[in-house]
């Protein structure tokens, strides 16, 4: 009898020492769910005239969110980085927090946020915008000064920006402008941040690979179609040669795409215009022909980050050969010859039918890295 109680015991303690990340019987899915709280830098108004970039970034992590069993919490600064500031401290205040923390740099915001949270010990993840020059000094690599800074996701800006100016070059040269009768205009976004000054950055390394080419001097239209519409419109009355226009955001080269009708001239024959995004509006832009590229993906980097959030979490560290801070291209250019099967895939923009347990390592162990591209996410 003795020995039955000693089997039962023993199973008793067996079966209350297992890990709460175990799998469910009937669901295959992971008892413990993750609590995320995202800091929108942006305008929860769809109707904004920047556009509803930050709004895709939040779809796209909730369809992520939904799929791996995480409650998300997003909360929108509406461009203000020091609304976000408080907002960080509100949610740091509360009696229960949050298992994770993730932030943007807007605007160098997120560097007290990381303290703060540090102190609180709340793990923080920093997406879509890096850190440079003293803040970067001041703040370290993740996981040394800050140890609940566990990482980040940024994706190459720079090769957003180039690489729009090398295709609009390509495309000019296809409909017969030789480079040295190439005149660009590029719009840029703000003064200040990130995205702004990388994508500046990257145009600047296609003055160097095309050097015949006029690229002309910068004009700001602070992310905004309407903005862009009307700077344009004056523009080419005192220009009329200009025939590329190369856009931060999608927004802004729909804007650029109306201020050409304006002048009565064509948008993709006579001024050849490209965007950064993939708006909605945009992609459908290039399939009419009037936008010849949309250069994006980098909403997606919200969804990316909550699986390796979720694999950290579940004991698969994401860590790679460079350290916790990963730097990938997520960028691709949709033109004229891939629009079609993207918007029959996700032209609804119901991310819902993406499995997201295919990128994550807790469902895949054998993955070697994270493919985060489109020929990977069109696989899926």
């Amino acid at each position: 009898m003795r020995y039955f109680f000693l089997i039962f015991v023993s199973l008793c303690i067996f079966i209350f020492t297992l890990p709460t990340a175990s799998f469910c019987k009937d669901s295959n899915e992971l008892t413990d769910r993750m609590e995320v709280v995202f800091l929108n830098p942006g305008k929860s108004d769809p109707s904004d005239p920047t556009g509803g970039f930050w709004l895709e970034v939040s779809s796209f992590m909730q369809a992520a969110a939904d799929d791996l069993g995480i409650d998300l919490e997003v909360i929108y600064s509406e461009r203000n980085h020091v609304l976000m500031v408080k907002e960080a401290e509100e949610v740091l205040s509360r009696k229960h927090l949050p298992d994770y923390l993730i932030v943007v740099n807007e605007k160098l915001a997120a560097g007290k946020i990381i303290a703060h949270a540090d102190a609180k010990g709340v793990k923080v993840f920093n997406l879509l915008l890096d850190f440079y020059g003293d803040q970067a000094k001041t703040l370290g690599e993740p996981r040394g000064k800050y140890k609940n800074w566990i990482g980040g996701l940024v994706p190459d800006n720079r090769w957003a920006g180039y690489n729009l100016a090398k295709k609009l070059i390509e495309k000019a040269a296809e409909q017969g402008i030789a480079e040295k009768d190439v005149k660009l205009l590029p719009i840029a976004g703000d003064y200040v941040t990130q995205a702004t000054l990388l994508r500046n950055a990257g145009l600047g390394y296609a003055r160097a690979d095309f050097f015949e080419a006029k690229i002309l001097p910068e004009i700001h239209c602070l992310w905004r179609k309407d903005k862009a519409f009307d700077l344009v419109s004056k523009f080419l009355v005192r220009d009329p040669k200009v025939n590329v226009i190369w856009a931060a955001n999608d927004p802004m080269a729909l804007g650029a795409i109306e201020g050409i009708k304006e002048n009565g001239l064509i948008p993709g024959k006579d001024v050849l215009v490209g965007g950064i995004n993939w708006d909605k509006p945009a992609l459908e832009a290039v399939r009419e022909g009037s936008l010849a590229f949309s250069v994006g993906g980098h909403f997606m980097t919200g969804g990316w980050g909550l699986v390796m959030l979720y694999d950290y979490h579940h004991g698969y560290d994401f860590i790679g050969k460079a350290g916790p801070s990963i730097r990938k291209r997520i960028f691709c250019v949709v033109d004229e010859h891939n629009v079609e099967r993207f918007l029959k895939r996700f032209g609804s923009r119901d991310w819902s039918n993406i499995d997201f347990r295919k990128f994550s390592k807790v469902y895949n162990k054998t993955n070697a890295d994270y493919d985060f591209s489109v020929k990977a996410l069109l696989k899926n």
